[in-house]
């Protein structure tokens, strides 16, 4: 387990800060934005910073995640925000990150989701026909109306569309997952979602769990995240899940609330231990 469990850090200037809280946390793997939420802003670095982080890129992670910026909206029919995608992705391959974690988005303009996955079915094949050696994990959310993927079965449409779905793979987030309606609480809820998430998408896609908790009712649409235990969801829930033979195998990342290094290694050190 202790080679399973990664969590979010939060990227605000420095790559050094970056190495330097993943090592604190004794992390295999990380995943972190490039654009901090506070300015908006694509982060840059000097060739220097870049050297050195690759330096400890290459003898300590296997892989590492970086999250899309929420700016990007390839559901969208109007701007979505593609030019700051390719951005993103081109100084994630910079950095040798090996998967990106993207929202789908909203449909916005359209009168249907449909529409937003047929846009998001085209904008993904740009980018796949454009840059090559990264892999894009679509999140599911837990929005309604017009938003693409908290309903799981949007990503099954999407793959059709797409012209190379073999660069597609998933992101599971178990917060999003309850939070939009899916019962993932009950032992008999649990087992038929896995097997929902088998038949529409397939476990082989699914790449990564965001092992999150929230204290949000299930088919609230809301996207809040708990420390782990503090929610509705629970350790026993949580552990369940990240322990059904199906899923075993896949790597887990937490993504907490802001808090100290010693609180969030207490965390991740129970979570070793399961």
């Amino acid at each position: 387990m202790k080679h399973r469990v990664g969590a979010h850090i939060r990227l605000r200037s420095s790559l050094q800060e970056l190495i330097e809280r993943a090592e604190k946390l004794n992390l295999p793997f990380f995943q972190c934005f490039f654009v901090p939420q506070e300015t908006g802003k694509l982060l840059e670095f000097s060739d220097d910073e870049i050297r050195a982080f690759l330096k400890v890129r290459r003898a300590r992670f296997a892989q590492l995640y970086c999250h899309i910026s929420y700016w990007v909206n390839l559901a969208s029919l109007g701007n979505n925000g593609y030019p700051q995608l390719r951005k993103e992705v081109m100084l994630a391959k910079r950095l040798e990150f090996t998967h990106v974690v993207l929202h789908a988005g909203s449909a916005k303009g359209a009168m249907h989701r449909n529409e937003g996955i047929d846009a998001l079915a085209i904008a993904l094949n740009h980018l796949f026909k454009r840059e090559e050696h990264i892999i894009v994990l679509l999140e599911n959310t837990c929005h309604a109306n017009l938003a693409v993927g908290s309903d799981i079965l949007d990503f099954k449409l999407l793959l059709e569309k797409v012209d190379t779905p073999e660069r597609i793979g998933f992101c599971i987030d178990t917060a999003h997952a309850h939070s939009f309606g899916y019962d993932i609480m009950t032992p008999e809820g649990q087992q038929n979602f896995i097997t929902f998430l088998d038949e529409t998408l397939g476990i082989e896609r699914i790449k990564l769990i965001h092992l999150n908790d929230t204290t949000e009712k299930a088919g609230s649409f809301i996207d809040r995240h708990s420390i782990i235990g503090q929610g509705v969801l629970g350790e026993d829930v949580l552990k369940k899940v990240a322990m059904h033979p199906a899923l075993q195998h896949i790597p887990l990342l937490i993504e907490l609330p802001e808090m100290s290094v010693e609180d969030e290694l207490m965390i991740l050190e129970k979570m070793r231990c399961w």
